[in-house]
């Protein structure tokens, strides 16, 4: 989000993952975010923070891209 390469967490994306409240949704549904935009991600929420980004991309672009693509392509069939 910040170009940022510093203190990177993996952050869950709850938009479009049917995971309510209190509930986590599935491992592959991250995307890499530095801890600023990550706390940002939070505190404004999801809708306001991924306003105008194509979320569902990113997180396409992160499993295409891992070393694992085979197991999350599975998990995605079975989701």
């Amino acid at each position: 989000m910040c170009d940022s390469t510093a203190g990177i967490q993996v952050a869950h994306v709850r938009l479009g993952s049917y995971a309510g409240i209190g509930q986590k949704p599935d491992d592959w549904r991250t995307v890499s975010l530095c801890a600023s935009c990550h706390r940002l991600q939070h505190g404004l929420g999801e809708e306001t923070f991924w306003q105008g980004k194509d979320v569902a991309a990113l997180i396409d672009a992160f499993c295409k891209a891992s070393p694992k693509r085979a197991e999350i392509a599975e998990a995605r069939r079975e989701a």
